[in-house]
């Protein structure tokens, strides 16, 4: 059975933000049903590319970073396709 399938990874400033390193998030939507959760990581804001969902920079740092969510985000590919290929219901909550 096929579904929508997304992903994103966004900073979510916490409340009363004032300056600093923010927190990395993780969505996965499918069918329009969202599942967020935190990568463990942060980056600083000026340093985040929205529109790309990485880190820009050459440092080691960002390097470092942005391999760290290349690992992640082929690993939920790597779920999408056990569940497929299982034919388990892909939810958000199981990716």
């Amino acid at each position: 059975m096929q579904s929508n399938f997304n992903f994103l990874f966004y900073l979510k400033k916490p409340k009363g933000y004032v300056s600093g390193p923010v927190p990395i998030y993780l969505r996965i939507t499918v069918d329009e049903q969202r599942a967020e959760m935190s990568v463990g990581r942060e980056c600083l804001p000026d340093k985040w590319n929205s529109q790309a969902g990485f880190a820009s920079g050459s440092k080691e740092d960002i390097k470092a970073l942005n391999a760290y969510l290349n690992i992640l985000q082929a690993k939920v590919h790597q779920n999408h396709a056990l569940l497929l290929a299982a034919g388990e219901p892909v939810t958000a909550e199981v990716l």
